[in-house]
């Protein structure tokens, strides 16, 4: 029920003070007016039944219904014009029994029936009511029972469900299994190729490291032997040129035509000093091991570049032989007026490499351009076939 505001007791007195001026309230009435604006009524609500000719048992039944909250087409229902107070009485007495309202509406609207008949109608039709309510009772127990039977088969076939279901996992986790060892062991067979292929490798590695580290004690034996070979090599080499030096004792020649003379004797002197040197395969080089009267007792090969010592030794020895004081040609050429196809030819011949001695016989004989021009080539050929001797 709903909860009301209290009227203030200013208010409530005002309002009674009023009602005390009409005859018509009775002081029975003043009382249930009083007892229900102090129990929460408005002032509005009671004025809805003592608006009406109600007399003070009709006004009572009406109070009684605002009281319970029940709403207006109950109370219209319950009070209905025509009826006495006692019939509205029993109309309301029923109504909160079960009685259902539209049952009641069919009794009341039938004024003529005393509160008497109206009390035995309505208990006819609670017992009705309850011979029902039990009925449905015994239908509803006998649902209940058919319920559970019910719902206990559906929790079996559950159980049994579940069960299977629990059935059908294991299964799928034992075939997952299978598989899994499966897979296992493919992946172990895999895993131990691998390693046996690591090792193989493992050992391929190990052995190309061996076969490095001795190949570097051997390149490092091999440098150290053929520096120690070649530091020797210098040594007799050095030794070697201050010997052949030594051995040449002819004098520088200061005349021209004497320089061919001079050259063939330190030919026949050197290819008279120096030994022929076996050659060995697969070496590009040997060098003559002398003892302490310069006779050669062995020979040693070394890994060099061949160098020709006979040539070397040559060069040395006509460096010897050259002039001490270079001839100016310029001055000699500009001396001889010569003419100028004869200069061409001079030229010539400088370019081509022709010695001093060879440019003073052309410059000196005053030979003619044309016959200038073969000598040259002639003094050429000959050059060349000196080189290679």
């Amino acid at each position: 029920m709903q909860e009301r505001a209290r009227v203030s007791s200013m208010d409530l007195k005002a309002h009674m003070n009023n009602l005390r001026k009409n005859p018509k309230f009775t002081e029975e009435i003043l009382k249930l007016v009083e007892s229900d604006l102090q129990d929460g009524l408005t002032i509005e609500e009671t004025e809805m039944y003592t608006s009406k000719r109600f007399d003070y048992a009709q006004m009572k039944v009406y109070s009684a219904c605002l009281r319970n909250g029940y709403p207006e087409d109950v109370r219209e229902c319950i009070t209905r014009d025509g009826l006495t107070g006692e019939q509205m009485a029993v109309a309301l007495e029923f109504y909160e029994k079960g009685v259902p309202l539209k049952t009641v509406a069919e009794v009341t609207e039938n004024s003529s029936h005393t509160a008497f008949m109206m009390k035995k109608l309505f208990q006819s039709i609670v017992s009705k009511v309850q011979a029902a309510g039990e009925a449905v009772q015994a239908q509803d127990d006998y649902a209940k029972d058919l319920l559970e039977q019910i719902k206990s088969v559906v929790e079996k076939i559950e159980f049994q469900e579940k069960r299977y279901d629990a059935l059908n996992e294991k299964l799928k986790e034992l075939q997952t299994a299978g598989q899994d060892a499966k897979i296992q062991n493919n992946l172990l067979n895999q895993l131990a190729e691998k390693d046996s292929m690591l090792e193989k490798q493992q050992d391929e590695l190990n052995e190309a490291r061996g076969t490095i580290a001795r190949l570097r004690n051997e390149m490092d034996a091999i440098r150290k032997e053929r520096d120690r070979l070649e530091k020797r090599t210098e040594e007799m080499e050095k030794e070697a040129a201050t010997k052949g030096s030594n051995t040449v004792t002819e004098p520088e020649v200061a005349v021209a035509d004497k320089k061919e003379e001079a050259k063939s004797m330190v030919q026949a002197e050197v290819k008279q000093e120096v030994p022929v040197i076996p050659s060995f395969p697969g070496v590009g080089y040997n060098v003559a091991v002398l003892d302490g009267n310069g006779k050669v007792v062995s020979f040693m090969p070394v890994e060099r570049m061949e160098r020709k010592r006979e040539r070397s030794t040559m060069s040395a020895i006509f460096s010897r032989l050259a002039f001490k004081k270079k001839i100016d040609i310029v001055k000699l050429v500009a001396e001889k007026d010569l003419e100028p196809k004869q200069l061409v030819q001079i030229r010539s011949a400088i370019e081509k490499g022709l010695s001093e001695d060879q440019l003073l016989v052309l410059i000196n004989n005053q030979i003619p351009a044309e016959q200038m021009e073969e000598i040259i080539n002639i003094a050429v050929y000959e050059n060349k076939q000196k080189q290679e001797v």
